[in-house]
């Protein structure tokens, strides 16, 4: 009998232990070690990162790609432009071209310009007029003698991203001119009298004036260097001095002193001051390494 009872109380504790086994599947009890805050913060860090790497990568590839694509665009769309580009030498033949074509008054001037990164121009211009003319709507005529004035200002070029070859600018001048002219051949009628008109002159008549202008105007190279162009002036005089017994009709580099509109036409040779930089060749990015395992930090023990 005794030998059946410890036969039962062995199956007996085999049963039991395979069942505590099937219900609790635990090795040892060392697996039942809890996990700490900062080891389950870090877990819960690493499936946030990686949830967030996944789905930008599935969600918005096709951005990233398109924004790598403009980027590499606009990288190889972007011109090199030195500060200095280059000097341009210029005569403004306008006034003689309306000389010889039978206007009794005009002026000529010859011009310089630096090109500052094909978009800032600054401008300096010399030149001189004259005058003999005698107005339809008048009673005297005018003349003037060969008088220098100087102009200086900028112009801003709007194709400055363009090929420098071409400008299409709008810019302002400061200009002054001191001069001396003589008005004569003055009548008077003198009708109420019954007098044949009284004729006097006015000579040895002195003036400056100061004045404004606002220039838009084109650009264009014909070959190699060589460029022509054009510009419509608009003049505002600053201060005119006038004589006690009359008033300039004409002002050198300004024109007939009642008109505001005055128009250039040159032809200029540009030193360049540059050469052209080879293009570089944009290489695309390589997207960045997406890591999708996720790591678990140590146990410390």
């Amino acid at each position: 009998m005794r030998r059946l009872a410890v036969i039962a109380v062995l199956l007996l504790t085999l049963v039991v232990a395979v069942a505590q086994r099937k219900v609790t599947p635990v090795a040892s009890t060392d697996e039942l070690k809890p996990v700490t805050k900062e080891e389950l913060k870090e877990i819960r860090r690493q499936e946030k990162l990686k949830f967030l790497r996944t789905d930008s990568l599935t969600l918005d590839s096709l951005t990233l790609d398109s924004l790598r694509r403009d980027s590499i665009e606009r990288a190889s769309k972007r011109v090199y432009r030195p500060t200095l580009m280059g000097v341009t030498l210029g005569v403004n033949f306008w006034g003689p071209l309306m000389r010889a074509l039978g206007q009794d008054y005009g002026d000529g001037d010859v011009w310089a310009a630096v090109n500052i990164r094909n978009r800032y121009i600054p401008v300096a211009e010399v030149g001189f007029g004259q005058a003999d003319c005698s107005p339809e709507d008048g009673n005297f005529t005018y003349k003037s003698k060969l008088a220098l004035y100087g102009k200086i200002g900028m112009n801003y070029n709007f194709l400055y991203a363009k090929d420098p070859k071409y400008q299409l600018y709008a810019g302002v001048r400061f200009a002054a001119s001191k001069f001396n002219y003589d008005v004569t051949g003055i009548t008077v009628d003198n009708g109420y009298w019954g007098k044949d008109p009284s004729t006097f002159d006015l000579r040895g008549q002195s003036s400056s004036a100061f004045w404004g202008e606002a220039v838009v105007g084109i650009q264009v190279e014909l070959f190699k260097n060589f460029s022509m162009g054009w510009s419509v002036r608009y003049n505002f005089p600053f201060s005119v001095k006038d004589s006690p017994n009359s008033r300039p009709y004409y002002i050198p580099g300004y024109g007939v002193r009642d008109n505001h509109l005055n128009v250039s036409l040159s032809v200029a040779y540009t030193l360049p001051l540059h050469r052209d930089k080879p293009k570089k060749e944009v290489s695309q990015p390589k997207p960045d390494a997406v890591v999708d395992d996720v790591v678990v930090p140590e146990r410390k023990e």
